[in-house]
């Protein structure tokens, strides 16, 4: 159960969900295939260059992807809690 997992801090989104869907899969590929032509084609230094590149593009997307997540929780949060006074309202006037 997830609240379970949360309470024993062991609820990890970023970690243990990965996208299923085609789309992803083959830009995955077509990034793996691009990378070995590119070493190939590359001196060692440019290459490494390459790779820092896509290392800091990680942490970008990872920080970014972190940002929606918390920005769309908060705003699933504010969302359920409008009814949940509505209804309060309704027991106290009531």
């Amino acid at each position: 159960m997830i609240l379970e997992a949360m309470y024993n801090g062991e609820f990890y989104p970023c970690e243990t969900v990965v996208p299923t869907s085609p789309e992803y899969r083959k830009a995955v590929i077509a990034c793996e295939k691009l990378m070995e032509q590119l070493s190939q084609r590359l001196s060692k230094e440019d290459y490494e260059l390459v790779q820092e590149l896509r290392a800091q593009t990680a942490i970008a997307q990872c920080e970014e992807s972190e940002s929606h997540f918390k920005y769309g929780f908060s705003a699933g949060l504010m969302f359920s809690r409008k009814p949940m006074n509505k209804c309060s309202r309704r027991k106290k006037n009531g």
